[in-house]
This record gives C-alpha cells, sequence and structure tokens, in this order.
C-alpha cells in the first residue's frame, strides 16, 4: 500500500544553517555577488577575511559528515558535475595506461585527452570506438570480473580500470572487480554517477562501489534532491588525496555556489533520514513489471520501459502525450528515475499511463 507521505523530517545540514543565520542578521551586503542578496538571500560568498565568518570550515565539517553516512575515508562535494570527479579521478593517472568498460560517458575521454591518458578498451570487442552512455544509443552490458581479469591479464601495465556502475538502465558490474583490482595493485575508478542513492536504499546496498573504489564519483542531483550540477567525489585510498584535491582546484572554480553546497549536503541528510522510503518504491516499481515489459536490472527506482512495435523515441512521445516525461529514450526503451520526491498521486498517474499505453 502506497502511503501519501513523501518525506519524513530530517535534520537540516551545517552549510544551510550557517547561511540562514547570516540572512537572517539583516547586514547590508557590500559584497558579491551583484545581486545582493535580491535574487537568492542566501546566494553568499566567503565572508571575513581568508572566510572566516564564512564558510568558516564548514563545508569540511559537512564532507566528513557525508563520507561518514556513505562509510567512506573521504568526500569532496562538487559543483560541476560528475564530470568534475571523473576528470579529477582519472587526473590521478596522468601520462599512464587506464583500461575501460565499455559504456563510458564522454567524460572519460575528455579526461583522457587533458591529462594524456592511454585508454585501453577491456573487451576486443570495443575496438572500432567507445560507447557513450550520454549517446543514448545501445548500451553495452556491465563489465564482469572475467573480461575484468582478461583485460587486466593484456594489459599489465595498466595503472587503472575505469567502469561505470550502474548503467543508465540500473544495471550494475559484477562487484567482484573490486577485490579483482586491489588484489593485483590496479586502482579502480568507478563512475557510479547514477548510483547515489545506493547508500541509502538498503537492497541496493550490495551493489555499491563508492566504498570499494579507490575513487567513486556520483551525481547527487540525478537520484537525491539535490541541485543540478550537485555530484560527490567519494574517495577511499589515501595515496590519492593530495592528488586528487590538486586535481579539482585546476579543474575547479575558486567561487562555488553555497546553495547548491547547502541542497548537496541536505539532499544527502534527506536520503539517510528516509532509507524506508524506498520500499514504498521498490513496491511501486514491482506494480508497474506486472503491467509493463521492463528491463531486468539492479536498480529498481531505474524502470526502463519497452513496448514491441514501438522505438524508445516514440514510446517517450506516448508518455509525453499524457503529460508525463521520462528521462530519456534508449534503443527501445523509455526511461522513468524514481526517487522518494515522487509521491502516491505522481506514481499513480505513471502507473495508469502504463497500463492504457500497454
Amino acid at each position: 500500500m502506497l502511503t501519501t507521505a513523501i518525506l519524513t523530517d530530517f535534520e537540516m545540514g551545517r552549510i544551510g544553517e550557517k547561511i540562514r543565520k547570516y540572512s537572517a542578521l539583516g547586514f547590508d551586503r557590500y559584497h558579491t555577488p551583484g545581486h545582493k542578496g535580491e535574487k537568492c538571500g542566501g546566494d553568499i560568498t566567503e565572508l571575513g577575511l581568508c572566510g572566516e565568518i564564512f564558510p568558516d570550515g564548514v563545508i569540511e565539517l559537512a564532507e566528513a559528515d557525508t563520507a561518514k553516512l556513505y562509510g567512506v575515508k573521504k568526500i569532496r562535494y562538487l559543483t560541476g558535475g560528475s564530470s568534475m570527479g571523473i576528470k579529477a579521478a582519472l587526473g590521478c593517472f596522468a601520462g599512464k595506461k587506464v583500461v575501460y568498460a565499455a559504456g563510458v560517458h564522454r567524460a572519460f575521454t575528455e579526461a583522457c585527452e587533458l591529462w594524456g591518458i592511454c585508454a585501453l578498451p577491456a573487451s576486443g570487442e570495443q575496438s572500432s570506438g567507445i560507447v557513450y552512455t550520454c549517446n543514448c544509443g545501445e548500451l553495452p552490458e556491465p563489465i564482469t570480473a572475467d573480461i575484468a581479469q582478461n583485460a587486466l591479464d593484456n594489459h599489465p601495465d595498466a595503472a587503472a580500470l575505469f567502469i561505470t556502475s550502474p548503467d543508465y538502465l540500473g544495471r550494475t558490474a559484477d562487484i567482484a572487480v573490486a577485490e579483482l583490482c586491489q588484489n593485483r595493485g590496479v586502482a579502480l575508478i568507478v563512475d557510479s554517477a547514477h548510483g547515489a542513492h545506493f547508500a541509502f536504499a538498503p537492497d541496493l546496498n550490495e551493489f555499491r562501489f563508492d566504498n570499494v573504489a579507490d575513487m567513486c564519483n556520483m551525481s547527487a542531483h540525478k537520484t537525491l534532491g539535490a541541485y543540478t550540477q550537485s555530484a560527490l567525489l567519494a574517495l577511499n585510498n589515501e595515496e590519492y588525496f593530495a592528488k586528487a584535491e590538486r586535481n579539482l582546484e585546476l579543474l575547479g572554480t575558486t567561487s562555488p555556489n553555497y546553495v547548491m553546497f547547502a541542497a548537496l549536503e541536505d539532499g544527502v541528510c534527506e536520503a539517510a533520514a528516509n532509507r524506508a522510503d524506498y520500499e514504498r518504491l521498490r513496491e511501486f516499481a514491482a506494480k508497474m513489471r506486472g503491467v509493463a515489459d521492463c528491463v531486468k536490472n539492479s536498480d529498481y527506482t531505474r524502470l526502463c520501459v519497452r513496448k514491441r512495435g514501438l522505438t524508445g523515441g516514440e514510446l517517450f512521445a506516448k508518455f509525453v502525450e499524457k503529460r508525463i516525461m521520462p528521462e530519456t529514450a534508449i534503443g527501445d526503451l523509455a526511461v522513468f528515475i524514481l526517487t522518494p520526491h515522487d509521491g502516491r498521486d505522481k506514481l499513480e498517474r505513471l502507473y495508469a499511463a502504463a497500463k492504457n499505453i500497454m
């Protein structure tokens, strides 16, 4: 039985609280940004000499809190999306060989160009070129431990393995790949852009890479309640902490948007406080699978629906006609992302539309 409530109360994060306290003081603002708070009262800059008024270390404290919630050694907040995290992580292997599994985001090839990395396909079937997750064409299956082992056997001088898990369709790579890389002394970098919620959805914990990979990026804006461009870079190998930090400095801005940081922290706190709500989504996903042909995947919050005789684009259009906007169309699939922000009435409209279309 679906509940009416969407989210339970949660304790707001440190960053937002500090911003609200400053805004409540009613200062006449003679600092940036130029709108002086009229467009967004929480949009402030570093205050005081060297930021001792704001942020005054609150970002680092928030990141440490988030790292504890995820069970990882270190977390960095990003306002340049997961693309920034991918490039910073790969920058730790500048000039070296990196094996990659098919299905990478374009940020991977951009990083290889930026850092002079020699990219080596994990499978011989990839020799014709890289398949992008963001091209929305046919996506390859996630990498298995056997393919990873063969690839590393063929490239014993590779410094790292780069994989995507989960992929756009909610399918996950073999978790045994993490142990394989650890045993061989090869760094594992995981693009988990679509898996920021795995740590908080009980049934998805077994598919997580953020707590076992050397470095793992997650797009908090994709599946958590954070603003677009907000992301997390999880680090578990201290060998790369300093280099990854320097790469983020080289790639990022000296003027991050603290409203985005606050929403990112709050989005994580919100997900942690609403773990039980994922059961509601799991039950709805099972209900949808009763009326729609859905791809078998690991992530039940990612519904990938097909209908015989229709392309993904045509199926997408049929849902749009019913005022339902899917995430995308890939091959013959229309893709839907479920989060705790999808309430009962909204989900029932999706179910009714699917039942009618199918």
